[in-house]
């Protein structure tokens, strides 16, 4: 694999938690592929597999994402910490496997970690680079204190 390949797959993983961070809903929903999918999963004892919160497809998250001004969530400040575990790279495809934390500070500066988890990513190649064809984000926490329709 490409060290040029594999720092433009880093970067974008990161700019994912970034354009979220920032409020740029219409950049994170252009890192997807058209037929690109978003799912939230979290793992449930009461359950034998993982409970989906979210599964929805790129036209649907941004159908979503464009809601959010008209709506007020207490969300405070988030901040996404990725870490990139792995890459596996096959031509035009990639998988990208990640560690994430979503810190979140209150109106009054509380920081709490909000989320953390990881990220199941399968990046496809094309002429305006590499873009989301699925993210899986399988929460660890399933109470979140405030919870919100964002993506994580």
């Amino acid at each position: 694999m490409s060290a040029a390949a594999r720092e433009a797959l880093r970067e974008a993983v990161h700019r994912s938690g970034r354009c979220l961070d920032d409020g740029r809903y219409v950049d994170y929903v252009d890192l997807f592929a058209p037929e690109g999918e978003y799912r939230l999963e979290a793992n449930a004892p009461e359950l034998a597999r993982p409970m989906t919160w979210m599964a929805l497809g790129r036209d649907e998250l941004a159908k979503l994402l464009e809601s959010v001004p008209a709506h007020e969530w207490p969300l405070g400040e988030r901040t996404h910490l990725v870490a990139v575990d792995r890459i596996d790279l096959d031509g035009d495809v990639a998988v990208v496997a990640s560690t994430f934390s979503v810190m979140r500070a209150d109106a009054d500066g509380r920081l709490e970690c909000y989320a953390a988890g990881r990220y199941d990513d399968r990046w496809i190649a094309g002429a305006d680079g590499w873009k989301l064809s699925r993210r899986v984000v399988m929460l660890r926490n399933r109470l979140l204190s405030a919870p919100s329709p964002i993506p994580l």
